[in-house]
């Protein structure tokens, strides 16, 4: 979620909050830093956040989260935040979410596969990883330019027992605005 430092991008944002209501929420790649992170929770409306200021002109990761739920923040660092969600009645921990934002440079890649397997390996609750992972599994998740460094994060998927939720809406999330055959989706 890019821009969320612009008004028309929050707007974006808070009106897809009205219309699904969700009880969390991660943003990744917001590119703000940590200190607008408690303007950013106010205009969505939720009443809990936690964050990691972005680096540089990339990054940022959110997670936002309504009154409805509780959680233990577990880890977070630039590639990942993860918190363990309470049942409203015990406060036994019952789920765990892991918002993810994989390293956007090639050669640097295997540090996000071995963030997840780490991850793994840190609790055996029921899980749900999500986020941008910057690779695919599967050369059709592609438009043009280079063939991707695919077996890396498949055998990631493999290790950690993901399994893909498939989508709804456009096929391509990302678009780096080439004309031509210098266009790449992927």
């Amino acid at each position: 979620c890019r821009g969320l430092g612009q008004p028309e991008a929050v707007r974006e944002v808070r009106s897809l909050c009205l219309l699904h209501r969700p009880e969390i929420l991660f943003l990744s790649e917001s590119r703000i830093f940590y200190d607008r992170a408690d303007m950013l929770k106010r205009s969505l409306g939720f009443p809990n956040r936690v964050g990691v200021g972005s680096y540089g002109h990339g990054g940022g990761l959110a997670l936002l989260w309504s009154k409805e739920i509780e959680v233990n923040l577990k880890s977070y660092d630039k590639l990942h935040i993860d918190v363990a969600v309470l049942d409203p009645n015990t406060k036994e921990e019952i789920w765990r979410f892991t918002g993810f934002y994989g390293e956007s440079k090639r050669e640097l890649r295997f540090r996000s596969w071995d963030c997840l397997k780490l991850l793994k390996n840190q609790s055996n609750l029921p899980w749900l990883c999500a986020g941008d992972f910057n690779e695919i599994l599967d050369a059709s998740e592609q438009f043009g330019g280079p063939e991707r460094q695919m077996d890396g994060f498949r055998g990631v998927v493999t290790d950690c027992g993901f399994m893909d939720l498939g989508f709804i809406g456009l096929p391509f999330t990302w678009d780096n605005r080439q004309q031509g055959s210098l266009n790449v989706k992927v």
